[in-house]
């Protein structure tokens, strides 16, 4: 039973860091979008932040996961959350909502 209850707090916290490692991620989507009117080399921009989003996640995950796919899936399915709640949180409201 101890043993269970380990395996579940492990796949929460792996859940949880997910979650964490795609807000920045998409969080940082979007602020790059909304930077984008104002930047001079807009597609520099975009590559940059693409490159430093996704190397702050592998890293994320890598250090995470050390090695054991379980962590790596609820950690993905943590993101997927994340993932959710951005499309939700910046998607544009219908009128009489």
């Amino acid at each position: 039973m101890t043993n269970n209850i380990a395996i579940a707090a492990e796949w929460l916290m792996a859940a949880s860091v997910g979650i964490m490692l795609g807000c920045v991620y998409f969080g940082g989507l979007w602020l790059t979008i909304r930077q984008m009117p104002h930047s001079r080399q807009p597609g520099l921009a975009m590559l940059v932040s693409l490159l430093i989003r996704l190397a702050l996640v592998a890293l994320g995950l890598y250090l995470l996961a050390d090695g054991h796919w379980q962590r790596y899936a609820a950690a993905l399915a943590g993101l997927l959350i994340a993932r959710w709640w951005w499309i939700r949180r910046i998607a544009p409201r219908e009128a009489g909502r």
